[in-house]
């Protein structure tokens, strides 16, 4: 686990979301409920730890923007949008840790980055101050 940052941006790493959270998979509503339960779990108590070794971190406020570095578990291909839609419950877990809504985060370009054994997904929270 990484943890870099000032007291204006912070780097944490997320595991790999699983398939059931792409828009593509076609499966029964059980597993992408507790898919999504589950990553934005994780999300939310890894934001969390960051959060913590960040010293002097008091507090996110204004804009946010999320940066997605995405390593994937294998050389296959994949799509950028498709990548980004599967955070969609990371990204409410990291809300959830900021304790803000994330209706104040900006998105960066998705970049795909060279595989890793497992995968994960580096994000980079940059605070952005008060824009409208």
């Amino acid at each position: 686990m990484t943890y870099q940052g000032e007291h204006d941006m912070i780097e944490i790493q997320l595991p790999w979301p699983p398939k059931e959270l792409s828009p593509n998979f076609r499966g029964h509503w059980v597993p992408i409920f507790r898919a999504k339960k589950s990553y934005r779990a994780a999300a939310r108590v890894l934001a969390r730890k960051a959060l913590r070794h960040v010293e002097g971190f008091n507090r996110f406020h204004g804009a946010i923007q999320l940066a997605y570095t995405f390593h994937p578990p294998a050389a296959l291909r994949y799509d950028r949008d498709n990548l980004a839609a599967r955070m969609k419950s990371g990204t409410d877990g990291i809300a959830d840790a900021l304790g803000m809504d994330d209706q104040g985060f900006h998105f960066a370009p998705p970049v795909l980055a060279e595989k890793v054994k497992g995968g994960m997904v580096r994000v980079t929270i940059v605070q952005l101050g008060d824009i409208a």
